[in-house]
């Protein structure tokens, strides 16, 4: 028995608003997971990035009232080192940030 035009007309307009409002839903999800957008920002918090090769990072993250340095590289992260004060605002001209940077680097090469 052939579908008549009609009922295929409906099909196609009902499967393609269940194909937008799925998509809208996926869109939303991803939106509000934790520590995406404007969802929440969570405790966890990238102060700095400083790009060392194609492929490796030197990361300062702001975790609580912690400052972290970490290595990144393409298959691993490593803890460098504490900082023992919260890091300036990112436009200022510290030289401690620089020293701490420096010093990370040290300790990861294992001076």
């Amino acid at each position: 028995m052939p579908l008549a035009p009609d009922s295929l007309s409906s099909l196609i307009l009902a499967t393609g608003v269940l194909v937008i409002v799925l998509g809208g839903a996926v869109w939303l999800m991803r939106r509000m997971r934790p520590g995406a957008g404007w969802a929440g920002g969570g405790d966890c918090v990238v102060l700095r990035s400083l790009s060392l090769g194609p492929r490796e990072r030197l990361v300062v993250v702001g975790v609580g009232t912690r400052h972290l340095v970490l290595g990144v590289a393409s298959s691993s992260v490593t803890l460098l080192c504490e900082l023992d004060g919260p890091l300036a605002p990112a436009g200022s001209s510290d030289p401690a940030f620089g020293l701490a940077v420096r010093q990370a680097v040290d300790r990861w090469r294992g001076r």
